[in-house]
């Protein structure tokens, strides 16, 4: 079963795209794509930078997370 994600919820990036690693917790803004194969989430950090990630791209932050 995969781990549904929802607004407000704080993450972190497990596996960036980019190949460079992340350690930032973001947000989850909005869902974009609700479709269970590629759901798509924009994400902010506090700082104000924003991504577009898969699901398969983050996991929940720590339950001591800060934003």
């Amino acid at each position: 079963m995969k781990e549904a994600f929802h607004i407000g919820q704080l993450v972190r990036i497990s596996r960036p795209t980019s190949g460079n690693s992340d350690h930032r917790i973001y947000c989850i803004v909005c869902l974009l794509s609700e479709d269970d194969e590629s759901r798509l989430y924009r994400i902010k950090n506090t700082v104000g930078i924003e991504r577009v990630v898969s699901s398969y791209e983050i996991e929940p932050a720590a339950l001591t997370a800060v934003p």
